[in-house]
């Protein structure tokens, strides 16, 4: 245990705030300040509060008595000022490890390194597709400063094994030099909360349809309202969009335009999606592209039956191509529509897949992952 403790682990993440990063820092940092390793979490981007409710993260990172520090930055250069402020802490911390998250953590974390001289180690973790860096309009120099910093990686870790093979062609890295390591997950836990009431004032009226994620063009909530509008004549049912983000607005215009605004609840940042998820009469991921998909296996383990796009990432490897839910080909909205009529008429209970994704959800859950993860962080400790 002193050992653990004298190599501290320092966690570098871009973002704070409700997005899929975070949820896997929650459910991972803890478990190892638990074990006895020394952690520490370093963001730039930190959101005290969300939808009006504190932030979950933060509040799990303070019960597991984990420091959580913001790397300073103003003006030009930010990336370099933020790995000079990282690789001070790490110093001074007497951190062995830093474990990035995504592109500019890993580049804070690898610039860090330069700067210490090497005398500490780099896990770049790498949680999405390289389409994302085109939807976001990462910039080209950016992405030539990773395809040079990667290379200084001691460990490269991808969330899927699709996530590995595309990681390694994008940023020109041996495909042998980055591996799979799932998002872990508390499925235990998740199964708990499922169990628990809903919230009273999002409390759907009878069957619903659900949705989760933050509310941006790539999470495809636009494609999921217009077949729910296609469905809902002959399925009364409602459809809960649970998060939040810059699409809110537009989602919420295309309801009124498509005349189903009443019959959709968009409550926003929500403590417990699960208890949604156990009581819903289907889970849809809609999305247009997706790395991995915590929230898929969270509504898998809560024993919703689910649809979800074909991406060429994290569902069709969570859903081995449909052998734990129904599937459709993302951005087909009369296929989305189908798959939905399909589970609302009850062929996915019938087929019995939603006791076998609740399974297979097993197979996410932290203990199957985190003891993987933690040997490989102290191998690099070594």
């Amino acid at each position: 245990m002193g050992d653990k403790t004298e190599r501290g682990l320092l966690f570098v993440t871009p973002w704070l705030r409700d997005g899929g990063i975070e949820r896997v820092i929650q459910n991972t940092v803890p478990w190892l300040a638990e074990r006895g390793h020394r952690c520490e979490v370093v963001s730039w981007k930190v959101a005290r509060h969300l939808s009006g409710q504190p932030n979950a993260v933060l509040a799990a990172l303070s019960e597991a008595h984990v420091p959580v520090r913001r790397l300073r930055s103003f003006g030009r250069l930010r990336l370099l000022q933020r790995a000079a402020h990282l690789a001070g802490l790490a110093a001074r911390g007497r951190h062995r490890l830093l474990i990035g998250y995504e592109l500019e953590g890993n580049l804070v974390a690898l610039l860090a390194k330069r700067l210490l001289l090497g005398r500490v180690r780099v896990m770049a973790q790498i949680h999405n597709a390289s389409g994302i860096h085109a939807e976001v309009g990462t910039s080209p120099r950016l992405l030539r400063l990773a395809r040079r910093l990667y290379r200084d990686a001691d460990s490269v870790v991808a969330v899927s094994e699709s996530i590995r093979l595309d990681s390694a062609r994008f940023f020109h890295l041996d495909a042998d030099r980055v591996v799979t390591v799932y998002n872990p997950l508390p499925v235990g836990r998740i199964r708990r909360m499922a169990r628990l009431d809903i919230d009273a004032p999002a409390r759907p009226a009878g069957r619903f349809v659900v949705g989760c994620g933050r509310l941006v063009r790539v999470k495809g909530f636009g494609d999921l309202l217009h077949a729910f509008a296609a469905i809902r004549e002959d399925h009364p049912v409602q459809v809960v969009i649970l998060g939040e983000g810059p699409e809110r607005e537009r989602l919420a215009e295309r309801a009124r335009a498509l005349g189903v605004s009443e019959h959709v609840l968009m409550p926003g940042f929500v403590l417990n999606p699960w208890s949604y998820f156990g009581r819903a009469s289907a889970f849809v991921l809609s999305s247009l592209s997706e790395s991995f998909s915590m929230v898929l296996v969270e509504a898998m383990a809560c024993g919703a039956p689910v649809v979800a796009s074909r991406c060429e990432w994290g569902p069709e490897e969570i859903l081995a191509g449909g052998r734990y839910g129904l599937m459709y080909p993302p951005g087909d909205v009369a296929a989305l529509a189908a798959q939905m009529r399909a589970v609302l008429e009850g062929a996915a209970t019938r087929a019995g897949l939603p006791e076998a994704a609740s399974r297979r959800a097993d197979e996410f859950a932290q203990e199957a992952i985190l003891p993987d993860l933690e040997r490989r962080l102290v191998s690099l400790l070594a």
